[in-house]
């Protein structure tokens, strides 16, 4: 481990498991980000974690590998935060900053340079009830292996339209159709939009992502298939959770409508490479 004598940082992925763990059964909604790192860590599919903890609390900050950004929890401030910042910036191949809007906007000013490319506000909701919607034409189904071209293509859509980190898309494919978590909603049989759920981590499973093509956007499809996924959370005796783009009403507005409310806003902040 390295770092000043309250945060220090640490490459050992047991080690960073363990401190995901504890703040995951702590808080599993809020931490969910959390939980799905911790899943990458058991799985081994993350070669390169990075992680700074402060001393006695219950902040971090976590990297599961070069492509995402640097996450930070709550409870960083005052010299402890710069520290931390201090830490984060000697990580190779930084591709950003996410986390509470204000810790992220300090990290930024010190981190960014002129480096700083795209920034999202983002909201974290949960669900304690489901409001499915009446009247959506189609139905649902699971994606299977025959549809991963579909999927690989409407992935990429996603990732494009939210600009979000580059991953492994044949690993993500791969872990999707596996555990039979993608859900596509189909009108006369032909798929018209997707959500996909990640797996339960300690009482929380996180919807994500969704998405209908634009030329079949404004039926409820999205709505519909959300509702799908969620109702195969709740059934596993999970808390459903996702993020929305705050800067989409649409998409805040047809989660409201499903029964999702408000936990948390955050910021993430990606960088141009160096």
């Amino acid at each position: 481990m390295i770092g000043s004598m309250s945060v220090t940082a640490t490459t050992d992925a047991g080690h960073i498991a363990v401190l995901l763990d504890q703040r995951l059964a702590a808080d599993p909604v809020r931490a969910t980000v959390l939980g799905s790192i911790l899943a990458e860590l058991r799985s081994g599919r993350t070669g390169d974690p990075w992680c700074a903890e402060r001393d006695g609390t219950d902040a971090l900050v976590v990297r599961s590998g070069r492509p995402y950004p640097a996450l930070f929890t709550a409870g960083w401030d005052g010299t402890d935060l710069a520290s931390a910042i201090a830490l984060v910036r000697g990580l190779p191949e930084l591709a950003g900053v996410s986390g509470p809007a204000q810790t992220v906007e300090v990290a930024v000013a010190a981190l960014a340079g002129q480096r700083e490319q795209h920034r999202i506000g983002m909201r974290l909701f949960r669900l304690d009830e489901l409001t499915a919607p009446d009247g959506v034409v189609g139905e649902p189904r699971t994606a299977t292996s025959a549809d991963r071209g579909l999927l690989s293509d409407w992935y990429r859509a996603f990732g494009a339209e939210a600009s979000s980190p580059a991953v492994n898309l044949e690993q993500a494919l791969d872990r999707a159709l596996g555990s039979e978590r993608v859900w596509l909603w189909c009108v006369d049989g032909k798929p018209v939009s997707l959500a996909a759920r990640r797996e339960p981590e300690a009482g929380s499973a996180r919807v994500g992502p969704v998405y209908t093509p634009p030329a079949q956007r404004g039926h409820g499809y999205g709505s519909a298939v959300t509702a799908v996924a969620t109702r195969d959370i709740l059934d596993r005796g999970a808390i459903p959770v996702l993020f929305t783009d705050l800067a989409n009403p649409t998409s805040n507005k047809i989660y409201q409508a499903l029964g999702y409310y408000p936990v948390e806003d955050r910021l993430q902040v990606m960088f141009e490479p160096r």
